[in-house]
């Protein structure tokens, strides 16, 4: 029977939705080539790992979604692994663990939290919770937003000009700065004990600065894309396709619309059409939305790097 569903599908792009003998979907995945990658589940090899013979054993029927392209195969697939949140599909599934930023004015002033917050200023969801934690050490460890150090002098500037509470504030303003992907002050305070370690000749603190200074970083490049989003910005991106120019509407966590075009339309263009097609309740919705939720995380990182690899993007702000 499967056999005979797999020689009929197409060979085009698509989603496959895999379940097992009680209807649960067990897997969702994405292919260029329906046909292809579908029967490659099927075929013994050596490559395939346990997790895949594991599913393949549990496979008793699937479902396909035919679209477009590669790009809209892998956008349904990550709406549809958020939707049932089939048990093969993990790497998908650990939005759970992400958490949030929570600035306040009373100590502790920085916090980290698993849902959003009505109290105080809250950016995220970063991935992943833990990690959170250890940027919030690291960034205790430079700025001494607690303890006895809380007031000290010359973190960020000295107190010939104003006062330890406005110097203090000068560090909370310096650390939201760099969370919403304006500033890099923390990675060059980090690079500023590195380098005192090393002139006082104290390696095993600069090796420590340093590992310190490279999480920070990574933490900042894999969110860099959660940032921007923040922002509230809008995203049109075009993928030339078989002859065709698909468009694209991104924001806050949602595709809002897409159009196609037989001639490359400019960006401008693209935006005013996509905007044009939406209904006025959708952007009252869309405004009112404040937060992202942490399964909106997971689109824009496949929204914006297919784009940036095959096509074009370019933001825009709600008012352009």
């Amino acid at each position: 029977m499967l056999k005979e569903k797999i020689r009929s599908l197409p060979q085009t792009p698509g989603v496959y939705k895999m379940k097992n003998s009680k209807g649960e979907i067990i897997y969702i995945g994405k292919a260029k080539n329906l046909k292809q990658r579908v029967s490659s589940y099927f075929i013994k090899n050596s490559q395939h790992s346990k997790k895949v013979l594991d599913m393949v054993r549990s496979i008793d029927d699937f479902e396909v979604e035919l679209v477009d392209t590669e790009f809209d195969a892998l956008l349904l697939e990550c709406l549809l692994i958020h939707q049932f949140r089939p048990r093969y599909n993990r790497m998908m599934n650990y939005y759970e663990s992400y958490g949030y930023f929570q600035f306040i004015e009373s100590s502790p002033y920085l916090n980290v939290v698993s849902d959003w917050s009505e109290k105080g200023l809250v950016l995220g969801p970063f991935y992943k919770e833990s990690k959170i934690k250890e940027i919030k050490e690291i960034i205790n460890s430079i700025y001494r937003l607690d303890g006895p150090l809380k007031y000290a002098a010359g973190i960020v500037a000295n107190y010939q000009n104003i006062s330890p509470e406005e110097e203090f504030d000068l560090r909370i303003k310096e650390i939201k700065a760099t969370l919403i992907g304006d500033s890099t002050a923390l990675l060059t305070r980090i690079e500023e004990r590195v380098q005192a370690a090393n002139q006082r000749e104290d390696y095993e603190a600069s090796a420590q600065w340093w590992q310190k200074y490279l999480t920070v970083q990574r933490f900042l490049r894999r969110n860099k894309q959660t940032l921007q989003i923040m922002q509230n910005k809008r995203f049109v991106g075009i993928l030339p396709e078989q002859g065709k120019f698909y468009c694209y509407l991104y924001a806050k966590g949602e595709i809002l619309n897409r159009i196609v075009y037989k001639r490359r339309p400019s960006m401008q263009q693209a935006k005013k059409r996509l905007d044009k097609r939406i209904p006025l309740k959708d952007w009252q919705q869309l405004d009112s939305k404040r937060y992202l939720e942490k399964a909106d995380v997971d689109l824009f990182p496949i929204f914006f790097n297919y784009l940036n690899r095959h096509g074009d993007l370019s933001a825009f702000d709600p008012l352009e």
